[in-house]
C-alpha cells in the first residue's frame, strides 16, 4: 500500500500546468505602443507591433512542475535565465532553463535519503505567434518542447510537448484570459524490469482574471510602478497517473483494484487548482525588477500526505532591447 501511494504521489506531481517564460502573464506585452496611455486613436485599430529582445533572470523559492509540489520537506530553489525574441510579424521564440541552486534531498520509501546535486533540471524551447483584433482582443498560439533531467524526481515523468491556444480581452476594469493546452509524451516505461511503450496525453484549460494598476514617473522621470494581481482557475486531466500505474499494477495483481480506481479519477477533466499571483514591478528605462508572491490551493489531493496548498516567492530582473528608437517599454511588458 505504501509503495503504490508513493508512486501515485510522484506521478501526480507532473500532471498540472506547464510553465515557460513566454506563458507568464503575457497579453500585456503582445504589442508595444509609443504611448500605451494614449486612447485617442481608433479603438478598432490594433497598436503597431515592434521588434525586441528580452533578457531575464528569475529566482524562485521552490521549483514546481505543473504546480504540483513534492511532499518532501526539502525545497528546490532555482534560478531561470531566459532569452525572448519578438518579431514585428507577431512571431516570437524563447529559451529558458531552470537550474537548482542547492542540493535536493529526497527521502525514499525505505527511509534512506538520496541527494541530487545542483543541475539544470528543465530547459524549455518555445515558438509562438500572437496577434490582436482591435485593441482589446489578444490571441496567441504556441508550441513548447521541454528537455528534462529525469534524475530529478519531480520531472522524472514530465510531458515534453505542449500546444497552447490563448485568448484575452481587456474590459478596462479587469482583464480576462483563457488558455487551452494539449500536452503529450511517448515514453518507454520500465515496469518490473520490462520496457513497455506508454503514450500519455493530457488536456488543460485555464481561466485568468487580472487587474493592473500603474503609476508613471513614480520616483524619477520615465519610470513606472506596476501592480498586476492575477487569479487563475485550472482544470484538466491527469491521464499520466492512470496510464502509468495501471501498467505497474494491472488488474488481478496486488493493489490492482486500487490502481484502477485512481486511474479512473485521473482520466476525468476536473478543477485542479486555484492560484493567486501578486507581482509588483518597477521599470526604469528598459530595466524591470519584479518581486512576486504566489499562493496555490490544490483541489485534487492525491495522497493523504500530499500538501493541499503552498506559497512561492519569486524575484526577476529583465532588460529589453528595443530595435526601434524611441520606443518605451509598455506597462506589464516584463511581467
Amino acid at each position: 500500500m505504501k509503495a503504490i501511494t508513493l508512486y501515485i504521489f510522484l506521478l501526480a506531481m507532473v500532471c498540472l500546468q506547464t510553465r515557460s517564460y513566454a506563458r507568464k502573464h503575457y497579453p500585456r506585452s503582445i504589442d508595444s505602443t509609443d504611448n500605451p496611455a494614449d486612447t485617442t486613436d481608433n479603438d478598432d485599430a490594433p497598436p503597431k507591433k515592434t521588434r525586441y529582445i528580452d533578457l531575464s533572470l528569475e529566482y524562485g523559492s521552490n521549483f514546481t512542475y505543473r504546480h504540483q509540489i513534492d511532499q518532501n520537506p526539502t525545497q528546490a530553489p532555482y534560478i531561470m535565465p531566459t532569452l525572448f525574441y519578438h518579431d514585428k510579424s507577431g512571431l516570437w521564440a524563447s529559451v529558458g532553463t531552470y537550474r537548482l541552486i542547492a542540493p535536493y534531498v529526497e527521502t525514499l520509501a525505505d527511509g534512506k535519503d538520496t541527494s541530487l546535486a545542483p543541475s539544470f533540471i528543465e530547459t524549455d524551447f518555445t515558438l509562438g505567434w500572437d496577434f490582436k483584433i482591435g485593441k482589446k482582443n489578444d490571441f496567441s498560439f504556441s508550441y513548447q518542447f521541454s528537455k528534462y533531467d529525469r534524475q530529478f524526481p519531480i520531472v522524472a515523468q514530465a510531458l515534453a510537448n505542449t500546444f497552447e491556444g490563448y485568448y484575452g480581452h481587456d474590459f478596462n476594469l479587469f482583464y480576462i484570459g483563457a488558455r487551452g493546452d494539449y500536452a503529450y509524451e511517448d515514453f518507454t516505461a520500465t515496469i518490473n524490469n520490462k520496457h513497455q511503450p506508454l503514450n500519455v496525453k493530457d488536456y488543460f484549460a485555464m481561466l485568468e482574471l487580472s487587474r493592473e494598476w500603474f503609476i508613471d514617473d513614480a520616483f524619477v522621470h520615465d519610470d513606472e510602478f506596476d501592480i498586476d494581481p492575477m487569479f487563475t482557475i485550472l482544470a484538466g486531466t491527469n491521464n499520466f497517473i492512470g496510464e502509468f500505474i495501471t501498467l505497474r499494477y494491472p488488474i488481478g495483481t496486488k493493489n490492482g483494484e486500487l490502481a484502477a480506481h485512481y486511474a479512473q479519477i485521473a482520466s476525468k477533466f476536473l478543477i485542479q487548482q486555484f492560484t493567486l499571483n501578486i507581482p509588483v514591478a518597477y521599470t526604469i528605462g528598459n530595466l524591470t525588477l519584479t518581486p512576486s508572491f504566489e499562493y496555490t490551493i490544490l483541489t485534487q489531493k492525491i495522497t493523504e500526505t500530499s500538501p493541499t496548498s503552498y506559497p512561492i516567492y519569486r524575484f526577476s530582473a529583465a532588460y529589453r532591447f528595443n530595435f526601434e528608437k524611441g520606443k518605451k517599454t509598455p506597462h506589464g511588458a516584463h511581467s
